[in-house]
């Protein structure tokens, strides 16, 4: 493996972390509710908080909160819509965590 493609090592993955670019919560939860509103999505409110993704790579979690009984509506092409635009709309305005990104009704807790 030449040196421009070789795995990171611990130490320089936390050296790369540590410079990634994040948006305040604020911005992400604005992005966030715009996208759903786009796509029809009946939101509440979006939480965000910092987590790690399976590798251990800082990520940032997105929680739509959804108005009670929405949840059906939101299964398949909304979700999806959302999540992904959602994605997209994030690193366009420069976040560099991976969003993981879930849909939660106030009543029941199912994920998309």
């Amino acid at each position: 493996m030449d040196a421009t493609r070789r795995p990171l090592v611990k130490a320089e993955a936390r050296r790369y972390i540590s410079r990634m670019t994040t948006l305040p919560d604020d911005k992400i939860k604005e992005i966030a509710t715009g996208v759903a509103v786009s796509n029809s999505v009946a939101v509440l409110s979006v939480q965000t908080s910092t987590t790690v993704d399976s590798d251990g790579v800082s990520a940032v979690e997105i929680k739509f909160e959804l108005t009670p009984g929405s949840t059906s509506a939101v299964v398949g092409l909304p979700s999806a819509l959302t999540t992904s635009q959602l994605i997209q709309k994030l690193a366009d305005e420069g976040e560099e965590r991976l969003p993981i990104v879930r849909f939660e009704d106030r009543g029941a807790t199912s994920s998309s």
